[in-house]
């Protein structure tokens, strides 16, 4: 069978996005591999559908493993990063590449001017980049956990109907500050919580009411534990385009990004809040600190969000 490397290095979501690739090579004749950064491959521990491959910024262009990738003589190699670190490294091994259409230029102009602001995906342009091999294809992330995975995560989790939270992103425009009323609010009414995140989430976190998971489990536990939640609540970061990919119900909070970014969920997927103020989107990453100071795009009552998450949780019930 004919070999297709996809190139994702990172971050979290963007490995996680770059999932909607996977089917459509596979139609078309080939064996997906993937190539990102340690720990993101192991992301796909239980997928049989993909072999990851895992390596660092140190090893990447090491001969012995550029030689390693050129062992494996792929057909294919799709590249959504598209950097210089990527172009460096087609350089290196050659073949026929592919890329997608990043739309850089038009984000960074949509932080200052709102005539830029059109709906942008980043999994359609992801998918783009296969022309003809992706139609029909859905953009919809999805990652696999395998059965029994799933059957150990659950002697450690709660029985009956809990929430999986992910309080943490990179930057402080991005973080909801309100987590730990959301929390309260849905364990009085009969769902329990667990949080999710890394060690840095812990230790911002500190003691909280629920189950405390940051920085306890490897990626592909976490995958379980979302999957096997009723919903999602996050921040507009990596574990939010987790639940997607594991097709829970996701609540998306916007600080001082936007879904012109391309990160946005589908309806089928769940729901994004954005208060749309003028002042966002303020950054394409959400680095920097508020100019105003209050982080105002982010101060969205509680009730709001756990107003949402029900009505996911109610429609999926519905569906069922």
């Amino acid at each position: 069978m004919k070999k297709a490397l996809i190139v994702r290095l990172s971050s979290l979501g963007d490995v996680v996005l770059s999932s909607v690739l996977i089917e459509p090579l596979i139609k078309a004749g080939y064996k997906p591999y993937l190539l990102t950064f340690k720990p993101y491959h192991s992301l796909f521990e239980d997928d049989w559908r993909v072999t990851a491959i895992g390596t660092t910024k140190d090893e990447l262009f090491n001969a012995g493993f550029i030689a390693e990738l050129k062992r494996h003589n792929f057909e294919l190699v799709v590249d959504v990063h598209k950097n210089l670190r990527t172009f460096k490294l087609r350089r290196k091994i050659g073949g026929r590449w592919l890329t997608y259409r990043k739309d850089a230029l038009r984000r960074r102009l949509a932080v200052r001017f709102p005539r830029f602001r059109r709906p942008y995906s980043v999994t359609e342009s992801y998918l783009g980049a296969l022309g003809d091999m992706a139609k029909g294809a859905l953009p919809l992330p999805q990652v696999l956990v395998s059965q029994e995975r799933l059957e150990r995560l659950k002697e450690v989790l709660p029985s009956g109907d809990f929430v999986a939270l992910g309080a943490g992103a990179r930057y402080r425009k991005k973080k909801y500050p309100y987590f730990r009323e959301l929390a309260r609010l849905f364990m009085e009414n009969s769902f329990e919580v667990v949080w999710l995140g890394d060690e840095t989430d812990a230790k911002e976190l500190g003691d909280v009411e629920g189950i405390n998971l940051c920085g306890k489990l490897g990626l592909a536990d976490v995958l379980g534990v979302i999957k096997l939640a009723t919903a999602f609540v996050g921040n507009d970061s990596g574990l939010l385009h987790c639940a997607r990919a594991v097709r829970t119900p996701a609540v998306q909070i916007y600080g001082g990004t936007h879904p012109t970014f391309g990160f946005a969920l589908y309806p089928e997927e769940g729901k994004f809040i954005l208060k749309g103020l003028e002042c966002q989107p303020c950054d394409v990453h959400g680095k920097g600190d508020c100019r105003w100071g209050d982080y105002r795009c982010l101060d969205i009552e509680p009730s709001v969000v756990f107003s949402e998450t029900l009505r996911l949780v109610s429609a999926r019930a519905g569906r069922l």
